[in-house]
């Protein structure tokens, strides 16, 4: 066994363990090089018919150390179904996901607040007017905490992506579980080890 697998190995079966894991596998440098080919590719996109991407959670997974691919079903796994995610314009917030339940029934009372999904606003007053201003805008989706690992010893830094559908594919394929069920998703999970000596 090699040194790092004491380390990993309590991650992995932490994980194999948590409600709606599925299949867990470590990635080596050439599958999360793939990944994050496939994700450059798909920031190149327009989405939503507004602005580019940037998926700082999956970029920041596949820079740990060690990057563990999940495969899950969402219905039952303890992360927001959506990412966490803002539109930006320079430092200018231009748009939000939204978790406070009060708070979106406040922003819905103003028709210049645009919902994409039910907790996914765009704040219409802040987009800019100007086209070359408009460029600047992105949708950054944000690392978070994958809180299954949070009270394992010698984890540092741990931090969950969610990739895009195309990264979505691209991980079954490398778990071999190309499952088209809705509920059935992936995320990253990647983090860096604190070695006792």
């Amino acid at each position: 066994m090699e040194k790092n697998d004491v380390y990993v190995e309590p991650v992995l079966e932490t994980l194999k363990c948590s409600r709606g894991v599925l299949m867990v596998k470590v990635l080596s440098e050439d599958e999360k090089q793939a990944i994050l080919d496939v994700e450059s590719e798909v920031e190149k996109k327009i989405v939503f018919g507004m602005c580019k991407s940037l998926n700082q959670g999956v970029r920041e997974a596949l820079q740990r150390e060690f990057t563990v691919a999940l495969i899950m079903d969402t219905s039952v796994f303890e992360y927001p179904h959506h990412p966490r995610m803002v539109f930006t314009c320079g430092e200018l917030v231009v748009g939000e996901s939204v978790q406070d339940k009060e708070k979106i029934e406040e922003l819905k009372k103003d028709r210049m607040n645009l919902f994409l999904w039910e907790d996914l606003v765009v704040y219409m007053r802040r987009i800019p007017r100007i086209p070359e201003e408009k460029m600047k805008m992105k949708l950054v989706y944000f690392p978070r905490e994958p809180i299954q690992l949070r009270n394992l010893p010698n984890i540092t830094e741990s931090v969950l992506g969610t990739p895009s559908t195309e990264g979505d594919t691209l991980i079954k394929r490398m778990l071999n579980n190309e499952s088209n069920k809705t509920v059935i998703g992936t995320s990253l999970i990647g983090f860096n080890i604190k070695r006792e000596f």
